[in-house]
């Protein structure tokens, strides 16, 4: 992860950042997770590649393409199932393979000691996010109120739903908020949300590299000459 001044983005009085892909290297975990139900399920197995080309909007829509691919014409309650063994597999293994990004912590601190409020805004399922942050020593970053995920019915990026929360709980109007993120998800939350975004060069995108994609949304997204991020 890049730090980036909050002095290089306009009015910008608060930052919301997304984890998996952005904070931490999860792919490895969420792999590990999915080959588990795979396993339990008898289907055949499915490479970390693969995986990380479903990841992106959410753990839901994750257990949604993997049946697809693995269990053509699965139904909901069977994607629910999958979903629910899917969060139980990561619970128990501890999130052992995942990592902070470089810099992270770091960056974190810098931000905290400017004064500048943080939120976390995750797809990822509210089960999961307190033992990823205290794996990963962040959780004094993110207060229990400020980890915004799906949970209770809100509806995941790329629906600005999260962002709009976070910064109703910080305080801040949302075109005074940044989210930080590494998928179009983010960009497009961002965007419906009215805030600015970043985009790191460290995620998953669906599969899809974040330059592609910048390229493709012209009016969207533009790439700046720094090497590590992007900037709509």
């Amino acid at each position: 992860m890049l730090f980036v001044s909050v002095q290089s983005l306009e009015k910008i009085e608060a930052i919301l950042f997304d984890l998996d892909g952005t904070l931490v290297d999860s792919l490895p975990d969420l792999h590990f997770g999915i080959e588990q139900v795979l396993r339990k399920w008898h289907l055949a197995s499915m490479s970390e590649e693969e995986v990380g080309r479903y990841i992106g909007k959410g753990v839901v829509n994750l257990a949604q393409r993997v049946l697809q691919a693995r269990l053509p014409g699965a139904g909901e309650e069977e994607i629910q199932k999958f979903t629910r063994d899917y969060v139980n597999a990561l619970s128990v293994s501890g999130n052992a393979h995942t990592r902070l990004m470089p810099t992270v912590k770091e960056s974190l601190a810098a931000l905290r000691a400017d004064g500048i409020p943080l939120a976390l805004v995750t797809n990822k399922a509210g089960a999961l996010i307190g033992d990823v942050l205290k794996k990963t020593e962040l959780e004094g970053f993110f207060p229990e109120n400020l980890r915004i995920s799906p949970d209770g019915g809100l509806s995941p990026k790329p629906a600005p739903d999260m962002l709009l929360l976070a910064s109703r709980r910080l305080g801040v109007p949302a075109g005074q908020c940044a989210m930080f993120g590494d998928s179009r998800n983010d960009a497009l939350a961002a965007r419906a949300a009215g805030m600015q975004s970043v985009l790191v060069r460290t995620g998953y995108n669906e599969g899809v590299p974040i330059d592609r994609w910048a390229v493709r949304a012209k009016g969207k997204c533009h790439m700046p000459a720094q090497r590590d991020y992007v900037t709509p």
